[in-house]
């Protein structure tokens, strides 16, 4: 897909395995003129993060026309939180935080996408959906009509939030989890991998299983 007149380009920072789920769906979605990768040890990940994509080091950022789209594709919520107001900072007036959908997302036209976000291939994202700045619903996750999800929060690929669930800032929602409709999850907690959610999650918590209890265990 060709990117439109005078679309900017895209700087993918993150050069692990989520990077390359983010700009796998970066070059799918056409949005862009260009997708540059950045990591901060760029010859931690050899010299292509996909074929043709070299990894270049921050200090090349500088030499960008301006403006240019910034998606920090980092996995882990505090990181990727923390590398995002670095880099903006650094770069104050040349980058903009930027989205990236893929175009095989199903987004309804009533969601709400904040800055930053990554909506995966085959993710649902259903209607009046708020997504907050920096949320990640990876592959085959479904977020349901009316939910609310937090800035910095990851739903895991194959995680299901049902009809109004609430998700605090940074949590994190494991890979096939499920959260009935209604519930809340709150600030930084986990819901381990698998685990179905059938109450309230408070702050700051591990919950795993089926149903979902308090664990210091609670894997993602």
């Amino acid at each position: 897909m060709a990117a439109p007149d005078g679309a900017p380009l895209l700087v993918v920072f993150g050069a692990g395995g989520h990077g390359r789920v983010a700009a796998d769906a970066a070059l799918a979605s056409g949005h862009w003129s260009a997708v540059i990768a950045c990591d901060r040890e760029p010859a931690l990940w050899g010299s292509e993060l996909l074929p043709g994509l070299r990894v270049l080091a921050p200090r090349s950022l500088r030499e960008l026309p301006r403006p240019w789209g910034l998606h920090v594709a980092i996995g882990d919520n505090a990181a990727r939180r923390r590398e995002a107001r670095a880099l903006l900072l650094d770069e104050a007036r040349a980058a903009f935080l930027a989205s990236v959908i893929h175009p095989l997302a199903a987004l309804s036209p009533s969601a709400e996408v904040g800055p930053g976000c990554l909506l995966a291939a085959h993710c649902v994202v259903g209607p009046l959906a708020l997504l907050g700045e920096g949320v990640i619903v990876n592959h085959t996750a479904v977020v349901d009509h009316d939910c609310a999800v937090g800035a910095w929060a990851h739903v895991a690929p194959g995680a299901r939030l049902g009809g109004a669930v609430r998700v605090g800032e940074a949590a994190l929602l494991g890979s096939g989890c499920s959260v009935l409709p209604g519930l809340r999850v709150g600030e930084a907690s986990v819901l381990g991998a698998g685990a179905v959610a059938l109450r309230d999650l408070p702050d700051s918590e591990r919950w795993a299983g089926v149903p979902a209890r308090a664990t210091r265990g609670a894997g993602t």
